[in-house]
Formats: structure tokens, C-alpha cells, sequence
């Protein structure tokens, strides 16, 4: 997008805005460039793509009603028709009291988040580095397929304004790559998927992402089948990133408000362990949800939501912390441009008492070390209850022992945050997720065994 472009835009709004008498508006400009790759069975090209798109979102009030709109269509014509049809679509709905969110200094540099270095990175360097991650996860005589190393970056570039003087522009990168392994011995085979995002692409670990890949699926192969029972368990990172996952809706404002909240209630309350602390933080390096300002303008800014066990603060856009009598939080995220803001996390870091690799293995030199999560969606949001399917594995004397199969992990999401008893020191970032293993105390897991 150029500057000009979003000039013509802005004074083509206002005008309108002056033309049908609205309360206010607020506008967004959303342009996005993707370069997407990804090699065949043979290493060699099996797509190479790059897609472009950006298009205008129109909010109006009149009348105190709301009215959303959108196009990709940049012309006035197709201008001033989207502003109508935001109009015509909030004359049908209920008034409300609402006012776009005021210029406030604060949040974070508009390119604090961009790789300046985007466009000098050779395809060849690319195709390279895909390559060699194919090879990479070929660290075992078991594992006897390599499917689709892929890479994809996108510039992202955003301009938010409205009629209460908000005038916001930024960049974001985003980098990516991923791979998928098939591990076979005998008669059982066994797949795993791996990836890594980052705003840079110098940080970029394709060896990494390859091992890890690998060394999941081996570590399937086989098993032994678990009497059922209550068990020390250790989540890795990326299980303890899909947990909190979970829990992340709970701390949305809308949620709260409606009742479909976990957490409704528990505002200022000792609800998990005094080690514990959670933190929604949009200036996270790499987080795939750093934003300088969120969806409506307002600046972003690291929050505790739970701070020593207690719940702190939920998350606010501005409509739902007007409806609250609270403050937005500058969690306001766009979903998609077709779609008006709604309330949304940016990162979030869970942080408890670290301890050392030989604490964790003294704490649990024997039981399960959970991987990988399945159903998740099939958790309550209300009760915290959940029954999910997992893999994982058996450790002896702190050593990998056995791959665990046929194995289901329940309980209630509470109690399982409240039986953290040690946290590592290995935080890894999961698209917007940053989490430590974890070693949970008496965590139900259904086997097969008798």
C-alpha cells in the first residue's frame, strides 16, 4: 500500500461520513503478500506460488447503530458503495452505546515486527534450505518417507483510522516452514508434522524442525499399553502450548460476559497456584500474534491476566469493556478483513518457577511424557472438563524406555494447571503460544492394559 493510497482512501471516508451525517467510522486497509513453497517426494518443486490481496473494512455509526462493510475493490466508486452498505446494514440492528477508541500514544514501533530483509533472500537459498531439512529428518533407517517441506513468508501491512483522529499504520513479516515424516518398523507406521514461524528469517531452524519431526514419530513406533490410572506426568512444550490454548478463550471479555467462561467470577481470585503467572503480550519476538496496535487502533501492551494464582484481568475490545464498564486492553483482532473486529488473544507466555533439567528428572524419573493431543476442540469451555486422545511415551531412570499407545489423558483444566508442580526451563513458541514442559501430579490416563 502506498501513502497516497491510504490519503485518497482517509479524505474519501471523511468526506462521506460528512455527506450521510454519521457519529463516526472507522476504516481498515489490509494488504497481504505470500509466497508459498513446498518440494515433492523427489525434492524437487511441487508448488510455487504468490498471492497479493488488499481490501478496505468500514465500520459506521448512525443512529447509534453499527453498520460493517467490506471490498476489495480500492476504486471511490467501490468506496463510497461499501460505506452505504455499512450504513444499510446497521439501520436493522439494535442501538448501542459505542464510540471508536481515541488516539493514544503507547504501543510498539509499526515495524518492530518486519524483516527488512524480506526481498533479498534468494528462491535458490529457499529451495536450499527446504532440501536440506528433507535430508535432515532422514536420521533414522525407520523413517521411510519425507512428505512436503514447505516454506511460506507474507508480508503483512495494515492502516487503521477513524473519525476520532486514530491515524495507525504498520508492517509485519511472518516466516514459516514445516515438514512431515513417516517412521515404519514392521507392520506399524507412524506419522508426525512439525513447524516453526518467526518474524525474521534468520532464525529459521530447519535442522531443528527436522530432528524434532523425526525423533516424534520414532518415538511411537511400537508401545506398550497402560493400566489405567493416575500418573506424574510430564507434558512437553507443545502439549502444555495446546492446554493453555484452551484456556486462553476463558479470559475473553465476550465469554465472560455471556457466561461461557470458565474464569466468570473469578476476577481478583486465587485460582490457580501462587507460582503460576499468565501474560497476553504483543510485543512477543517471533509470537505470530505481535501486533504495535490492535484491531481498532488501540496500543498494544503486555498484560498479567494471572499474576502469583490470581486472576488479574480479562481481555476488552472496546465494545465489550463499554458494555462492562471497563477498560479495552487492546485485544481487538480481525479474524479475517470480510469480518468485523471481535476480542482475541495476541500471545500468550505462561511463566512458573523454572527449574533445571535435573530437577524435572529427579521429580519424574519414571512415568508417561505426553507429545501429542487430539480432539481438543472437544473440550468444555464452561467446566474445564475434558477427555482427549495422546501420544506419548515411558521413561525409566529419567532415559526414553517405550512408546505408550491407546492412551486417552482426562480431568478438568483447573485442576490440571493447579497440580503444576515444576516447569522447565526449555519455553518453546508454538505460533502464539509460549510455554516449558510441565510436570503435572496426578494426571488420569486411560490404557487398554489390565
Amino acid at each position: 500500500m502506498k501513502n497516497d493510497d491510504n490519503a485518497r482512501i482517509a479524505g474519501k471516508i471523511n468526506n462521506l461520513s460528512k455527506e450521510y451525517a454519521t457519529e463516526g467510522y472507522e476504516v481498515c486497509v489490509s494488504g497481504t503478500k505470500k509466497l508459498t513453497v513446498s518440494l515433492d517426494d523427489a525434492k524437487e518443486v511441487e508448488k510455487l506460488q504468490a498471492d497479493e490481496e488488499i481490501g478496505v473494512a468500514i465500520r459506521t455509526l448512525k443512529d447509534q447503530r453499527m453498520g460493517f462493510s467490506f471490498t476489495f475493490n480500492m476504486s471511490d466508486l467501490a468506496l463510497e458503495e461499501t460505506f452505504k452498505r455499512a450504513l444499510d446494514s446497521g439501520s436493522i440492528l439494535d442501538k448501542q452505546q459505542f464510540s471508536f477508541v481515541d488516539d493514544k500514544p503507547g504501543g510498539f514501533p509499526p515495524e518492530q515486527f518486519y524483516d527488512s530483509d524480506i526481498g533479498t533472500t534468494p528462491e535458490t537459498r529457499k529451495l536450499g534450505m527446504l532440501r536440506v531439512m528433507a535430508d535432515a529428518a532422514r536420521t533414522d533407517k525407520r523413517i521411510v518417507k519425507v512428505e512436503r517441506p514447505s516454506y511460506e513468508e507474507s508480508i503483512n501491512s495494515l492502516f487503521i483510522f477513524n473519525s476520532r483522529g486514530v491515524s495507525k499504520e504498520s508492517r509485519t513479516t511472518r516466516f514459516g516452514i514445516s515438514i512431515s515424516v513417516l517412521a515404519r518398523e514392521g507392520s506399524e507406521s507412524q506419522m508426525s508434522w512439525d513447524f516453526q514461524g518467526t518474524n525474521a528469517f534468520s532464525r529459521l531452524e530447519p535442522d531443528r524442525v527436522a530432528h524434532s519431526c523425526a525423533q516424534q514419530a520414532l518415538q511411537t513406533l511400537g508401545g506398550i499399553q497402560l493400566v489405567t490410572g493416575f500418573y506424574d506426568t510430564l507434558l512437553t512444550p507443545l502439549v502444555a502450548s495446546q492446554f493453555l490454548s484452551v484456556l486462553a478463550g476463558s479470559f475473553k471479555a465476550d465469554a465472560v460476559y455471556k457466561r461461557t467462561s470458565m474464569l466468570a467470577d473469578k476476577l481478583q481470585q486465587q485460582v490457580f497456584p501462587a507460582h503460576l503467572s499468565v501474560y497476553d503480550d504483543p510485543g512477543l519476538s517471533d509470537g505470530s500474534g505481535s501486533v504495535p496496535f490492535d484491531a481498532e487502533g488501540t496500543p498494544a501492551f503486555k498484560k498479567a491476566l494471572v499474576d502469583k494464582g490470581v486472576v488479574t484481568s480479562f481481555l476488552y475490545d472496546r465494545h465489550y469493556a463499554t458494555l462492562m464498564k471497563a477498560e479495552t486492553t487492546g485485544n481487538a483482532v480481525r479474524h479475517s478483513l470480510t469480518q468485523p473486529p471481535a476480542i482475541g488473544i495476541t500471545n500468550f507466555v505462561l511463566e512458573s518457577q523454572q527449574s533445571t533439567e535435573q530437577d524435572l528428572r529427579q521429580a519424574l524419573s519414571d512415568g508417561p511424557v505426553i507429545t501429542e493431543l487430539m480432539g481438543l476442540h472437544t473440550v468444555n469451555p464452561v467446566t474445564g472438563e475434558f477427555s482427549l486422545g495422546a501420544r506419548g511415551y515411558m521413561i525409566k531412570s529419567g532415559k526414553f524406555s517405550s512408546p505408550c499407545k491407546g492412551i486417552t489423558v482426562s480431568g478438568n483444566l483447573f485442576d490440571l494447571f493447579n497440580n503444576i508442580h515444576l516447569a522447565g526451563r526449555d519455553q518453546m513458541l508454538y505460533g502464539n503460544m509460549l510455554t516449558p514442559s510441565l510436570i503435572i501430579k496426578a494426571l488420569k490416563i486411560s490404557g487398554t492394559a489390565v
